[in-house]
């Protein structure tokens, strides 16, 4: 049993002057494990507050108190949790109205500088999460839409390819529309192995559903069968498991029914825009797609 005082302030050394992190909005709304196959730095707890920050815990590299097993009469200790590093929403999260209205810049040869975005014209901030969910790196949460029986849910997924170390050439900057997640990324990531880990770049999108939010779950995979000797790759590096696992998705239960959410990966981006292309002859989805 363990007990973590002082958590509002905590969260502000670590994340000093964030506007998004006020003690109005500072209640937490979920608890979610991380399972020991997911985190390589010990991350064993995520919880999340109604202003869409994430907090994360792993153990401390002290010990505390000292227990003596009943059965056994072996003793042990615990380390107990700590929190290590402060997630913040994003910044550039566009309305779900503002997502119907697809702006598209012109196709540019490849390589040659990209058209820059229109602004946009109303920004989304997440300000009273009620319900949440975490399944191997994803996470959604949902909160009651500007309409009256609607919710609006906050999807964010880790951006593999900018994270892990492909061995590619250097990116050209992004050409993002309002219909694609925006990027956002925490400056002031930092974690226990060093300097030198890329900054957590992550995906993020609103998206309106029918009904208020009474749960949400993961949809569970089937096992792969595989050899014994093979071995697995991260469970968040859906890069390596898209040829042979179906998309990760959610289901959300609604007063209205029930809503599934599929996490798009790049191969399920890849076929959408081949098959726009076969469909309507227009490439500039595919343009998009070999530009990011």
């Amino acid at each position: 049993m363990q007990t973590i005082s002082n958590l509002y302030k905590m969260a502000q050394e670590k994340a000093p002057g964030a506007p998004a992190l006020t003690p109005q909005n500072f209640q937490i709304i979920g608890l979610h494990v991380v399972e020991p196959s997911e985190s390589r730095v010990g991350i064993q707890l995520i919880a999340i507050t109604t202003g869409g920050v994430r907090l994360y815990f792993s153990p401390s590299n002290s010990y505390g108190y000292a227990y003596i097993g009943v059965a056994s009469n072996t003793s042990s200790a615990t380390r107990p949790l700590q929190l290590i590093h402060v997630r913040l929403p994003p910044p550039n999260l566009l309305h779900p109205d503002e997502q119907l209205t697809a702006y598209r810049p012109p196709v540019t040869p490849y390589g040659a500088a990209l058209t820059p975005l229109q602004p946009p014209s109303r920004p989304y901030i997440i300000s009273s999460l009620e319900n949440s969910c975490y399944s191997d790196g994803l996470t959604i949460a949902a909160q009651q839409a500007d309409t009256d029986g609607m919710d609006f849910i906050l999807c964010t997924s880790p951006d593999l390819t900018r994270i892990g170390t492909l061995g590619q050439l250097p990116t050209r900057p992004q050409q993002l529309g309002p219909v694609q997640p925006s990027q956002f990324t925490n400056t002031a990531y930092t974690n226990a192995s060093g300097p030198s880990r890329p900054p957590l770049t992550e995906h993020a999108v609103i998206l309106a559903i029918p009904g208020r939010t009474w749960a949400m779950a993961p949809v569970p995979l089937p096992k792969a069968s595989t050899p014994s000797a093979t071995p697995s790759p991260t469970i968040m590096n859906e890069l390596a498991t898209q040829f042979g696992e179906p998309p990760r998705q959610f289901m959300i239960l609604t007063n209205v029914g029930l809503t599934f959410l599929a996490k798009r990966r790049a191969l399920d981006y890849l076929k959408a825009v081949i098959e726009e292309v076969q469909s309507e002859g227009n490439v500039q989805p595919i343009i998009e797609f070999r530009d990011r």
